[in-house]
Parts: structure tokens; sequence; C-alpha cells
């Protein structure tokens, strides 16, 4: 099945924004705090967001391609797909509680905080709730994402009174909500879940051989409805509770970063759709930090210990630049010379699918059974 481009080059995006985040927090000087919060009220959500919603995409179509190879191989049956996704998610969210306790503990020294919604381990749980719901129509999955939105409204609300309280309703505000300010699981499940149907709608339009009818359907059925829907939601953001929506974790800014992402995407589909222009080397660079976007991601905290606090927000934007110029002829290096042995989320996938294997069938009938 041909390759969505556009997905990459979003996740890659996202991945640059989230750690142009992370540069910008950790060397910015004390006199250029006012950059950093501007920058981060604007572009926080939309990295966070994009991500989940960028991997609720690939997950639909990975586990849509493995159904088709599991209908045309003897050894990879469904049995087999349940297994690889299943272990899968397992081990990345072991490496996110093992990313916790390295770096959390070295920061906060509570070791409550090994429990914290950062990106892996939301990624993780996301992954492994939303298995049952990958076989379920479109539409549940929609109506699933707007129950959970709401009910995380109404969750925020009660128990936020109990913050740090040592009870039942202090234990469950720390399990759904530590910090509110990252990527907590009820709303950022429901953005992952959401981004599925739409991985969902793309593998049906993107499996249309003639030409014609395929950008017939991605216009009228995904490109139109989606900048549509996207402005209305991204309006919504704006305008709702005004300026909540450069408050990270608020429904304004949840709002605000999905339709700007759904906004973006849509535009980015449409030019490799109906090929406005070449997109095989235009966007190579976001290519790379999605292809590599787990190695980055882990590696790139070596980063924090050296120029901490020491440059203002104009020397920033220039190191930045010029960082990330390097990194991509780096990257290009790295593509070229080792490909995906350089690549964690590959070796994970590989990994999974070595381990489910080694798992015995009867074995595994015998859990489904219990």
């Amino acid at each position: 099945m041909r390759r969505i481009r556009s997905i990459d080059t979003i996740r890659g995006a996202c991945m640059w924004v989230m750690i142009f985040g992370h540069i910008l927090e950790w060397w910015i000087s004390f006199d250029s705090y006012w950059f950093k919060d501007w920058m981060f009220a604007f572009l926080e959500s939309v990295g966070a967001t994009g991500f989940l919603f960028v991997s609720g995409i690939s997950t639909a179509l990975a586990y849509k391609n493995s159904l088709i190879k599991s209908n045309n191989s003897k050894d990879f049956n469904l049995l087999t797909v349940r297994k690889v996704y299943l272990i899968r998610a397992i081990i990345i969210l072991l490496i996110g509680f093992l990313y916790n306790t390295l770096f959390i503990l070295i920061w906060s020294g509570d070791i409550a905080d090994i429990w914290t919604w950062y990106v892996l381990q939301t990624v993780g749980f996301s992954l492994i709730l939303a298995w049952p719901f990958l076989k379920m129509s479109k539409y549940i999955r929609i109506v699933v994402s707007i129950l959970i939105f709401a009910i995380n409204m109404v969750l925020l609300e009660l128990l936020l009174p109990y913050e740090g309280q040592s009870n039942f309703f202090g234990f469950s505000f720390h399990i759904l909500y530590n910090p509110t300010d990252q990527y907590i699981i009820l709303t950022y499940f429901g953005i992952f879940l959401l981004g599925t149907v739409l991985g969902d709608f793309l593998f049906e339009f993107n499996i249309i051989e003639d030409q014609v009818k395929r950008r017939y359907m991605f216009k009228k059925r995904f490109i139109l409805p989606s900048l549509i829907i996207g402005t209305c939601i991204l309006m919504f953001g704006i305008f709702f509770q005004f300026p909540n929506f450069l408050i990270l974790g608020t429904l304004s800014s949840l709002a605000y970063s999905w339709g700007l992402i759904l906004i973006v995407f849509s535009i980015f589909i449409a030019i490799e759709i109906f090929e406005v222009f070449k997109t095989t080397k235009s966007y190579k660079l976001l290519y790379y930090f999605s292809f590599y976007s787990f190695t980055i991601y882990l590696s790139h905290y070596l980063l924090y210990f050296l120029f901490p606090g020491q440059f203002n927000y104009i020397e920033i934007l220039i190191i930045w630049v010029i960082g990330t110029a390097l990194c991509g002829f780096l990257f290009r290096i790295m593509y070229h010379k080792l490909g995906s042995k350089a690549s964690l989320k590959a070796t994970i996938n590989i990994l999974s699918y070595r381990l489910s294997m080694k798992i015995k069938l009867h074995d595994v009938l015998k859990f489904k059974n219990k």
C-alpha cells in the first residue's frame, strides 16, 4: 500500500516542536523567560496533541495493514497481530516507567512522580486501551472520544480539591492527573482514539487504485470536511473562555491545538495527493525527525546539561536554526549508513514480533479463556 508521507511530516514536525520546547526551557536565560512563556503558550499543546493524534493515525493504519498481512500469510495470523500489538505497547510502557524513574526522580526527588503522565506513559497506555476499539466502527469511537472528554471535565472538577491528599480521592487524582499540565490519559487517549478514526478513513481512500476516484474521495470525503471541521474546532478553542486556549490542559487549549493540527494535516494531504509539488524530498528533514522520533526523544535529554540558562531568546533562535540544519545533515548520514538500525522505534517493532513468536499458542488461548 502507498505510504502516506504527510503522516511522517506531521509527526516529525510535532517532534521538532517538542524538542525545541525542551531546549528553550533548559537553555533560556532568566531575562528571556517571557519569550519561553509565549512560545509554550502557543506551541506546547500543539506538539503534544499532534504527536498523540498522529500516533493514533499510525496505529490504525498499522493495524489494518497487519490484518491484510494475516489474510495473506499462514505464519502471521490474527492472534499474532494481537500479540505483536500488545507486546509493543507494553515495551513502550516499560520504557516510559524507566524514563520516569531515571529522569523524574533526578529532578523532583519524589518517588510518587514515577507515575507521571509524560508522553511515553500516555502512548503506552493509549495503545493498550485502544486495542478493543480498533475492531469497532469509526462512529462508535467518535462517540466514545466525546464521552471521554466529557467525563474528564467532570472528574477533574470533582477530584481537583483533593490534590495531594492521602485518601482515595487524592490517590485517584494522582493516578489520572499527575500532573495536570502534561499528557493526562483521559484527554490524550481521546485524541489518540480520534486519530484511529482518521487512520481508518485514510486507509479506505488510500487503497483505491483508480487515481481519479482516489483523488475525488480524498478531496470530498477527507480534505474538505477536515478543513471545515478543523476550522470550526480551532475557532471554538480560541473564543471559548478566551484566552484559555493558551493554558495547557484546558478544553480550549485542546480544541485549539487539535483544530490547528487537523487543518495543517489536511493541507499536507492535499499537497501530497494532488502533487502540488514533489514531497519526496521537500519534507525530508521532518521525515528524519519522524523516523528517528523515539531515538531522538530519549537521547535529546543529554542536551540538558550543556548550556543551562545561558542564552537569550535571539541566541536561542539562532542556535536552534543552526542546530536543526546540523541535525538534518546527521540524520541523513544515519539514514543512509544505518537505516532502521539506529531507530529505536524499528527495534521495538522487531523485538515485539520476535517475542510474540516465542509465546506459545496454547498459553495465549489459555489466557484468553480465563
